[in-house]
């Protein structure tokens, strides 16, 4: 029997993550993922038991690594305005990744066909946006931001920081942007929320 071990895991969604980024997600298929790290079709099945399952734990690796740890920074802090706009810039420079853009576009194209989009978001993203969630309602507790709909509010904040540079990389309005755009989303949209909401430091 063969024993499952993280680094295998890792390589199979590294090698998933190529696979995908090649050929979209219909066109991929397991025994793609399988001849591309090295191994059988049934050694991959027993790690992930469909496509759809391997293409949503290949987005909550890439996730983990690369946007989690920024959620972290909404776990008590001291400074909410200050909090934002370090989550605003880095969750941009996250999104505006092309390997990033690449796969959401992905998800856009197919979610809607299957429970991939519904897959995701509960593994992933949901984790992260409940924690600013919380972090909302303690500010609001201590007066220091308005009192609203915690998930709503984080909607609109998602929202502001997915507007302008994001969106037209994904609609491919531009092919590429600077920092200097992303610094200024980051700001405008930070600056935008703070308004709304009567975030106070």
């Amino acid at each position: 029997m063969r024993v499952k071990t993280q680094a295998k895991r890792l390589a199979i969604l590294e090698a998933a993550k190529g696979v995908f980024l090649e050929r979209g997600f219909s066109d991929a298929s397991m025994a793609d993922v399988a001849a591309r790290v090295g191994g059988s079709k049934q050694t991959l099945y027993s790690y992930f038991s469909s496509k759809d399952e391997l293409f949503v734990a290949m987005m909550v690796e890439i996730g983990a690594v690369m946007i989690e740890p920024l959620f972290e920074i909404f776990n008590n802090s001291a400074n909410l305005p200050t909090t934002l706009g370090e989550f605003a810039i880095g969750f941009i420079r996250f999104a505006t990744n092309i390997e990033v853009l690449a796969l959401r576009r992905i998800i856009y194209a197919e979610g809607y066909k299957s429970n991939l989009g519904k897959l995701f978001f509960e593994s992933g993203p949901k984790r992260g946006w409940t924690l600013m969630a919380e972090e909302f309602q303690r500010a609001m507790n201590l007066g220091h931001m308005r009192r609203a709909d915690t998930w709503t509010a984080v909607q609109h904040f998602h929202g502001l920081c997915e507007a302008g540079p994001i969106q037209n990389l994904l609609e491919g309005a531009v092919t590429s942007v600077t920092d200097e755009d992303l610094i200024h989303a980051a700001e405008a949209a930070v600056d935008v929320f703070i308004r709304a909401y009567d975030v106070k430091r």
